[in-house]
């Protein structure tokens, strides 16, 4: 005998898909079935007798099979289009009743007779099939012992080639796929109802940095944009929804890519009033509002009001003080501002903190003068002075040169410290450019003045050079220098010895009186 070859001979692991099972089933029809007898039989390998005095050998025999043969045993077997000879099962009419109704997409109702982890054992009419357990669909659990002796409709989706088993042919069933059936037949019915501005329920089913993705209908979602979750800023989606919850969003757009899927976009938003449109349609510039901050910026701080709008306070609105920062406020910190600006079109708010109180220049002749001694706060060091704060919101600057009658102070943190007291004279007041100036020397008179050319003075020797002699004068220790060539031939002279001198020069700039010795 000479069998056909089939085409397309599949693997052990391969299987037929729905569309293809006409190539199944022609290589199930193309099976010959012969009723014949034993002509020889060992422990492992049964050879039986074909027409035109043929034989074959027996495949996929059970040791069970074998040891209930015997030479001469009636036997009925099944020749497949390969070549190959198996022992007659009873499926082949029931492989040829169902795969063709199969293939013209007939329901069945499968009766359930085992389970394993991979999925479910079924019985259609008497023909063994398999459900994976991927295919169990939506009622599927943990536990698919529990479907064991249930009844379920299913659909053949595939069948496997099973090359080492006596059972060829394992079918492949499927109950998910009527599932997704009828849920497509009601999402295509839900969606030609679906318009922009349609109000529809969903469930979030996945959060990303740009937005959240809503489950509509099974296998339709859509994407609400971060900008469209709410009328706030939002800088983290996950704050507004989480994963599996029900929403309510509105359809923004619909449309359909290249590849014929729908784009479909969601607000959540749009579901509620914008918050210039809850505003108060009376408030005015000078306004007083209140809210809790949103935002903290370097150049301000967002106030937002109980109708959702946000109004900028900027750093120079923030306090009279001016070392008064964005770093001094805090998130959700409570306040109320002056409203200074209101721009209905652009929808613009601006606020200001310090203007909810008077400006402490505006009277500032009335609080201070020139001449008056103030204790100060020390709030910043430069090189070139130190700024100090005399009361709320009103500053104003020590000079390097206006700190000490004698001493010239070059580093002078090594001197002050932030948050320092000290006693200060008000020197000059500009309102206009609101700038103070203030002294710390001029608390006490100025020595310079103590001292004429020609007068005799007593000083203390504080240290020798080679161009003269360091030295302070006895009264207040102003810094005084004898140069050598005024110093006497052979005078001794010792650390610390009090000289009679002369002033001969005085130099209040420099900072320095010449003396003579007499």
């Amino acid at each position: 005998m000479n069998p056909t070859t089939m085409t397309d001979k599949l693997s052990i692991d391969q299987a037929y898909p729905l569309h293809e099972f006409s190539n199944v089933i022609q290589y199930i029809s193309d099976i010959q079935y012969y009723h014949t007898i034993v002509e020889f039989k060992s422990e492992e390998n049964t050879i039986v007798a074909f027409p035109n005095n043929d034989t074959c050998l027996l495949s996929a025999l059970e040791p069970e099979d074998i040891n209930g043969l015997e030479l001469g045993s009636d036997i009925k077997i099944l020749y497949e289009a390969d070549g190959r000879a198996v022992k007659d099962n009873s499926k082949l009419a029931l492989y040829l009743n169902i795969l063709p109704r199969a293939k013209d997409g007939q329901i069945f109702k499968a009766t359930v007779v085992g389970a394993t982890k991979q999925g479910l054992l079924m019985s259609i009419e008497g023909l063994q099939c398999f459900m994976p357990k991927g295919q169990v669909g939506r009622e599927r659990n943990g536990d698919l012992q529990s479907f064991v002796g249930k009844s379920i409709d299913v659909k053949l989706i595939s069948v496997k080639l099973k090359e080492e088993e006596s059972n060829r042919f394992l079918p492949i069933v499927s109950h998910k796929i009527l599932e997704d059936e009828n849920n497509a037949i009601d999402t295509q019915s839900k969606l030609q109802d679906l318009k922009v501005g349609s109000i529809v329920q969903g469930i979030v089913k996945s959060i990303a940095n740009y937005g959240v993705f809503v489950t509509l209908f099974p296998s339709i979602d859509g994407l609400i944009h971060i900008t469209d979750l709410s009328w706030e800023r939002v800088s983290n989606p996950s704050d507004i929804v989480s994963i599996g919850q029900n929403i309510t969003v509105v359809i923004l757009d619909i449309n359909q890519t290249n590849d014929g899927k729908l784009k479909i976009s969601l607000g959540l938003k749009q579901l509620s009033r914008r918050p210039w449109e809850r505003l108060d349609k009376d408030t005015r510039e000078g306004n007083i509002v209140s809210g809790s901050i949103c935002n903290i910026t370097d150049y301000g701080i967002f106030i937002k009001l109980p109708s959702g709008v946000q109004g900028l306070v900027h750093k120079s609105e923030l306090s009279w003080d001016t070392k008064v920062s964005s770093i001094d406020f805090t998130k959700g910190q409570i306040l109320s501002a002056k409203i200074i600006n209101i721009d209905w079109e652009k929808e613009k708010l601006l606020l200001s903190i310090k203007q909810m109180v008077a400006d402490p220049w505006k009277d500032i002749e009335n609080k201070i003068s020139i001449g008056d001694i103030v204790e100060a706060t020390i709030i910043n060091i430069t090189n070139f002075g130190i700024f100090v704060n005399i009361a709320d919101g009103i500053e104003g600057m020590i000079h390097v040169s206006e700190l000490s009658w004698t001493e010239k102070i070059k580093k002078l943190k090594e001197y002050y410290t932030i948050g320092d007291h000290l006693d200060a004279v008000i020197i000059s007041i500009n309102k206009d450019k609101r700038k103070i100036e203030l002294s710390h020397k001029r608390i006490l008179p100025n020595p310079w003045q103590n001292y004429t050319v020609g007068q005799h003075v007593t000083a203390i020797v504080i240290g020798i050079e080679k161009q003269g002699i360091q030295v302070k004068l006895a009264n207040d220790h102003l810094p005084a220098f004898i140069p050598a060539k005024l110093v006497p031939n052979d005078f001794a002279i010792g650390e610390s010895e009090i000289l009679k001198c002369q002033v001969q020069e005085i130099d209040e700039n420099k900072r320095i009186i010449i003396l003579a010795i007499v």
